[in-house]
């Protein structure tokens, strides 16, 4: 626990800093200790010691107007995901998400993802840097890395995956449709091979339709279906 602490500390760049043991929390991704900075939240990974989130509630102040362009957003994003994530640079990371997203009358941020790609697979390894678009400070930070443990060969061809999809939606007219090979986990410590399809059909009555499907890439089994409303 002392050691997870000092990680904590290093990672704030504040050896002095105070940091207070809060909970234990299992997620799918793993065990946690979790500390309260006073400015947020830090996750240590309790098995490796590795922080791998980290939340700083100061920085979502005046966060109001866009003053960081999306280039100069980008490359403040990067350059944390650099220092703060371990092999960042040597590793195919992919930015699949880079997104300025409005809460209203609570501001906006910055939000950028990248993931790991190894042979057209997405794997579990991501880093998520959001920040406030007017002060250019993080406002939150995740690191998952992990050693990837299923196949990343699929059985379901990317077709046949469509079809599984299409077939959650009876009737749909299907207008535009992704599927994307990625390594989830879809229980804790499980990493399954999985189609990760966003399908959209022509509307209804003015309601959008499709969706959201993740499908087992061996077995062809619906593991979530998330209809638009």
């Amino acid at each position: 626990m002392d050691t997870a602490k000092e990680n904590a500390q290093d990672f704030l760049n504040a050896p002095d800093a105070t940091v207070q043991y809060q909970k234990t929390e299992r997620l799918n991704q793993g065990e946690y200790y979790v500390f309260g900075t006073g400015d947020g939240q830090v996750y240590v990974n309790a098995r490796t010691g590795v922080i791998e989130r980290a939340t700083f509630n100061s920085a979502r102040e005046d966060s109001r107007d866009i003053r960081l362009d999306r280039a100069a957003a980008e490359a403040t994003a990067r350059a944390y995901a650099e220092e703060k994530y371990g092999g960042f640079v040597e590793k195919r990371m992919r930015l699949i998400e880079p997104n300025l997203v409005s809460h209203g009358d609570a501001g906006s941020e910055y939000s950028y993802i990248w993931r790991e790609e190894i042979d057209g697979v997405l794997t579990p390894n991501t880093v998520v840097v959001n920040l406030n678009p007017s002060t250019g400070e993080v406002i939150s930070y995740i690191g998952i890395q992990r050693e990837i443990t299923c196949p990343l060969e699929p059985k379901l061809s990317r077709d046949e995956a469509l079809k599984v999809a299409a077939g959650q939606f009876p009737g749909i007219r299907v207008t535009d449709a992704t599927a994307n090979l990625t390594v989830e986990y879809t229980q804790p410590g499980v990493q399954t091979l999985t189609w990760v399809v966003t399908m959209r059909g022509e509307p209804e009555d003015n309601v959008l339709q499709g969706g959201l499907i993740v499908i087992d890439a061996q077995t062809g089994e619906v593991l979530m279906v998330s209809p638009y409303l």
